[in-house]
């Protein structure tokens, strides 16, 4: 017989507490990748709601922490549309804000002549009119979760506005925004002549070296810096602290998991004192008799990653249904992030494993034979 038989026939044994042990190890598997999974999505989703709208490059200040509490002079877009190489520049103004008095939604200001809303995708309605007042554009996301459509009306901090357009959008960020006139958003945002970044489009083929150059330029103005959209929130505080909580309690998520391992295996040695009493006295060596615990451990291990692969994608699928964030970002698991997980996992329920099999190991073959 040899470790992998043995190991599978002790967990048949005694299934019903397999099954259990292996269940919560699978819970720790699936939390632990839904809670990076979040997390990378949301930098993920941020970069892709930007690219979809067409720019290349975002300009925040040097002394924003997040992406919302930033501000800079609105006239600086002048200085970045001089700069050699550049496209066009739109200034825009974020904030997150009660809609309705009762959901809170991400606001966009742009200008008038802002090439985000020359290419934004309207599904019905239209953009808001440089002579029409109180005018705003939802996404679908958002017009679906606010009963609204082209005609009706919303509240925004305490003012009127009525919807013109609905956005079809295809990213989750976007879809859930509300966009409307940037001098109407800094007047009810109480920010005259601020926004909070600008958005660069280059000019295309621009070579690297040429976008390293205007990077550079735009880091010697005004205490302001460049990124690229699809890095946008690399440096937020925010999305950092979050990417440090989500590890830290995958990790203890992970760790609970191999501490379910080492109680079940350490009750298991109690209940075959006898039988590895008699494994040793017909010759098995200590590293042998450990070696079968610790296998037990890394099948518990394997069964619980088998089980919590799938329920992570099932807990990613209902987290739409989220009040408040479910419409605004959307995750799953990706291929990249499991393999480290699953195998953090297996280490875990095999280091869980240890105590108990040094136990078995530790005992002498007279000893365990005379115990009932």
């Amino acid at each position: 017989m040899n470790l992998f038989t043995l190991a599978l026939r002790n967990l048949q044994r005694r299934a019903t507490r397999t099954a259990v042990v292996s269940f919560s190890v699978g819970l720790a598997v699936a939390s632990a990748l839904s809670l990076v999974a979040l997390a990378d999505s949301v930098s993920r989703g941020v970069a892709e709601g930007v690219d979809e709208r067409g720019a290349d490059l975002t300009v925040l200040s040097r002394n924003a922490s997040d992406i919302f509490s930033g501000f800079i002079a609105e006239d600086v877009q002048n200085k970045l549309a001089s700069l050699h190489g550049v496209k066009a520049v739109a200034g825009e103004l974020l904030m997150y804000a009660p809609v309705d008095h009762d959901q809170q939604k991400v606001l966009t200001g742009w200008a008038a002549d802002s090439f985000f809303w020359k290419g934004m995708p309207i599904a019905s309605g239209h953009v808001p009119g440089p002579h029409e007042g109180r005018g705003v554009v939802l996404g679908a996301g958002a017009a679906e979760a606010l009963h609204k459509d082209v005609g009706d009306t919303l509240d925004i901090l305490d003012t009127r506005f009525r919807v013109v357009g609905i956005a079809s959008y295809q990213s989750a960020l976007n879809r859930s925004m509300i966009y409307m006139a940037l001098s109407e958003m800094q007047e009810i945002a109480y920010r005259q002549n601020q926004v909070t970044m600008f958005e660069i489009k280059l000019q295309p083929t621009l070579p690297p070296a040429a976008i390293e150059a205007i990077k550079s330029e735009i880091g010697r103005m005004d205490l302001l810096f460049a990124t690229p959209t699809d890095q946008l929130l690399q440096r937020d505080r925010n999305l950092l602290v979050m990417k440090a909580i989500s590890r830290s309690v995958s990790l203890i998520a992970l760790t609970m998991g191999g501490l379910s391992v080492l109680n079940s295996l350490l009750m298991a040695v109690q209940e075959r004192t006898r039988e590895i009493g008699i494994l040793s006295a017909i010759g098995w060596s200590r590293a042998r008799t450990m070696a079968s615990i610790v296998f037990e451990g890394v099948l518990i291990g394997i069964a619980g990653c088998i089980i919590g692969i799938p329920l992570s994608y099932a807990i990613s699928l209902l987290f739409k249904y989220l009040p408040a964030i479910g419409d605004i970002l959307s995750f799953h698991p990706s291929l990249s992030m499991t393999p480290p997980t699953l195998l953090a996992s297996i280490a875990l329920c095999a280091v869980g494993s240890l105590y108990p099999a040094w136990r078995a190991a530790s005992m002498s073959p007279a000893e365990a034979l005379r115990r009932p």
